[in-house]
C-alpha cells in the first residue's frame, strides 16, 4: 500500500527534468531511465520527470508489435522503475504504452512514490498525428494526485498544447504540474510548456525528448508526409522548470542528453488567477459539439490597433486612411464620428440602468452605427463597479469572418477564446490593459495558436502589451505542400507588436487560417478538443 499522505504539506522541494533519447529496444530505454534516476538522486532531487514513449518510440510495425513492447502495472519493467524510486527515496514520473486488460493500448503517465509504490496513473486524453493507428485516448480524465508536496497534476505531450488539461487539473487544486513530452516542435519550450504555469498561477516541470523520435528505417517516409527534412523529427529537448509567473527557472539544451535540477517553494504558487473563473459560462467546453467557421470570407484583412484613440483622435482616421477595415480602440474610447461603408470599429463602453446596476460592454461600431454589443465575462478589479456581466459569448458577423470581442480583464480566461472558437469565430478583438509580461507573450500568443483565431488586442499608448496582433499558422503539421519552409513550430502564430509609445499598429491578418484547425493529420484542435476531461471547468470551484 501506498505511505500515507502526510497531513501537513511541504512547500519546498527540489525537481529534476530529464531528456534523452529512446529506440526500439524497452531494454536499452529502461537503462537510460534508470540512469536518469540515478542521476537525479545523486542531485538530492525529490522529483524527476522522465519523457513521454520512456518504454518504446512511437512508432510500430502493426498493433501486434504496438501491444507487444507496451508495459502493464505490474510487469517488469514499470517494476524496475517502482524498485529504483524506492531505492533513493524520490518520486519518479514517466510517460509510457501501456497495455490494458482489453486489449488497448494507451499513452499513460505513471507516478511512483518514495516507497515505490504506483501511485497514480493519466492516461493521455488528445492524440496526436500517427498515435492515432494502433494507440487509443483516455476514456477517463485523471484529477491531481495527493502527494506530500500537495496536489500534482499529471498530462503528456498534446494534452498540454491545449490548455484544458492542464487547467482542469490547476482548477482541482494540483500545485505543481508534470509533462512528459515526445516532440520534435520548437514551439512547446518557447510558448505550450510555459503558458500552463502563467495561466494557471503554478509550476511546471516538462521532460522532453532528444534524437531521432521515429525508426531511421521510417524516417523518410515521415518526412514526405510531413515535408519536413529528416533530420527536424530529433526530439527538441528543452526540458524545463517553470515558475507560476511563466519565468524558466531551468532549461536543458536543444540537443544532447541533460538533466535540470531546481529548488522550488510551492508556497509560491498564485490560486487567485483562478478566483474570478465563471464555471457556470464554461458548459459548451464540456460537450462535443462545435460550429466550424465559415469558409466564404476575405481571405486577408487589414487591422489596426488605434493605441492614441482616446488623446489623438486623428490616429483613428489615419488607420481608416491606411485602409485598415477592422480598428480595435482602447476600451472605454469614444468610435468616431463617421465611418465609411465596410469598416468596424471595434472599443467599449460603461453602461447604467435604472435599476443601479452597472455593465462594461465591448461595441462594434459601422457606419450605420452600433451593430453588435458584447458584456463584460468575468469580475476585474480595475472595474469593481460593474456589477452585471454576460451569460454567454456571442459573434459578429463581418465581410471577413464572425467576430468575437472580449472586455475588462477576460482575455486573462482561456476558457473565453475557447468559446468563441466552439462558435465559430475567426477572429477575436480585445480592448485590455495587460498587467503582466506573460499575457502578451504566453498567454495572448497562446490563445491564437490553440484556437486558431485572429487576435488583436489594443490598449493606451504607455501600457504594457498596448497593441499586438497574432495570424495563425499558414499550414499544419500534415502539410507536404507547405506555404513556407518548415521552421521547427507546429502551432506558432505570427506576431505583430508595437512598442509601449507606439500610437497606431496595422498588419495584414488572415482570417481564413480559421477555418484549418488541424494541428496534424486527424487532429483538430477545437473540434478534437479533449472535451471529456472538462468536467471540472464547468464544476463549481473554491478558487
Amino acid at each position: 500500500m501506498p505511505d500515507p499522505v502526510p497531513e501537513t504539506t511541504v512547500d519546498r522541494l527540489r525537481v529534476a527534468a530529464a531528456q534523452f533519447a529512446c529506440g526500439g529496444d524497452p531494454a536499452d530505454n529502461l537503462a537510460k531511465c534508470l540512469q536518469s534516476i540515478d542521476t537525479a538522486a545523486a542531485e538530492k532531487a525529490d522529483l524527476i520527470v522522465l519523457p513521454e514513449f520512456c518504454n518504446h518510440n512511437s512508432v510500430y510495425n502493426d498493433a501486434a508489435h504496438c501491444r507487444e513492447v507496451a508495459v502493464t502495472p505490474e510487469g517488469e519493467w514499470l517494476n524496475t522503475i517502482a524498485q529504483r524510486a524506492a531505492k533513493h527515496r524520490l518520486y519518479v514520473a514517466l510517460a509510457v504504452t501501456m497495455l490494458r486488460h482489453d486489449n488497448r493500448v494507451t499513452i499513460t503517465n505513471a507516478l511512483f512514490d518514495p516507497s515505490g509504490n504506483l501511485v497514480a496513473t493519466a492516461d493521455k486524453q488528445m492524440l496526436m498525428g500517427n498515435e492515432r493507428a494502433f494507440l487509443s485516448p483516455g476514456s477517463e480524465p485523471r484529477g491531481p494526485v495527493p502527494t506530500k508536496f500537495g496536489p500534482v497534476g499529471l498530462y503528456a505531450c498534446m494534452d498540454g498544447v491545449t490548455f484544458e488539461i492542464p487547467r482542469a487539473l490547476a482548477v482541482q487544486g494540483a500545485r505543481l504540474l508534470i509533462n512528459s513530452l515526445n516532440s520534435f516542435a520548437r514551439d512547446e519550450a518557447t510558448l505550450h510548456i510555459p503558458v500552463r504555469a502563467a495561466e494557471n498561477g503554478v509550476f511546471v516541470v516538462a521532460a522532453n525528448k532528444v534524437g531521432p523520435l521515429v525508426p531511421a528505417k521510417d524516417a523518410e517516409a515521415f518526412s514526405a508526409a510531413l515535408g519536413v527534412d529528416p533530420e527536424a523529427l530529433n526530439g527538441a529537448g528543452e526540458s524545463q522548470i517553470v515558475s507560476p509567473d511563466g519565468t524558466v527557472l531551468a532549461i536543458a539544451p536543444r540537443s544532447g542528453e541533460a538533466l535540470v535540477v531546481s529548488d522550488i517553494d510551492l508556497s509560491q504558487t498564485v490560486p487567485q488567477r483562478l478566483k474570478n473563473r465563471r464555471p457556470t459560462l464554461y458548459s459548451p467546453l464540456t460537450q462535443a459539439q462545435t460550429a466550424t467557421p465559415v469558409g466564404t470570407i476575405n481571405r486577408e484583412v487589414k487591422v489596426a490597433c488605434v493605441s492614441a484613440a482616446r488623446t489623438n483622435p486623428e490616429f483613428v482616421q489615419a488607420a481608416i486612411a491606411s485602409g485598415a477595415s477592422l480598428l480595435v480602440l482602447p476600451e472605454l474610447s469614444e468610435p468616431p464620428q463617421t465611418i465609411p461603408a465596410g469598416v468596424f470599429v471595434v472599443t467599449s463602453a460603461m453602461q447604467s440602468a435604472d435599476n443601479g446596476t452597472v455593465c462594461h460592454v465591448g461595441q462594434v461600431w459601422t457606419a450605420t452605427g452600433l451593430v453588435h454589443e458584447q458584456p463584460q465575462l468575468h469580475f476585474s478589479e480595475r472595474y469593481r463597479q460593474v456589477s452585471e456581466f454576460a451569460s454567454s459569448l456571442s459573434l459578429c458577423e463581418t465581410p471577413f469572418g464572425d467576430l468575437a470581442v472580449l472586455v475588462g480583464d477576460d482575455h486573462r480566461y482561456p476558457e473565453a477564446f475557447r468559446l468563441a472558437a466552439i462558435a465559430g469565430a475567426h477572429l477575436l478583438a480585445v480592448c485590455w490593459q495587460p498587467e503582466f509580461a506573460w499575457e502578451t507573450g504566453l498567454a495572448l500568443r497562446e490563445r491564437c495558436a490553440e484556437n486558431r483565431l485572429v487576435v488583436a488586442a489594443c490598449a493606451p499608448t504607455g501600457c504594457l502589451g498596448a497593441a499586438v496582433m497574432f495570424d495563425p499558422p499558414a499550414d499544419s503539421l500534415w502539410n507536404a505542400t507547405r506555404s513556407s519552409a518548415f521552421d521547427g513550430t507546429i502551432n506558432n502564430p505570427e506576431m505583430f507588436e508595437a512598442n509601449p509609445n507606439d500610437r497606431l499598429l496595422v498588419a495584414s491578418l488572415h482570417p481564413l487560417r480559421a477555418t484549418n484547425r488541424q494541428i496534424s493529420k486527424d487532429t483538430d484542435l477545437v473540434e478534437g478538443r479533449p472535451w471529456r476531461g472538462c468536467g471540472a471547468l464547468s464544476a463549481p470551484t473554491s478558487h
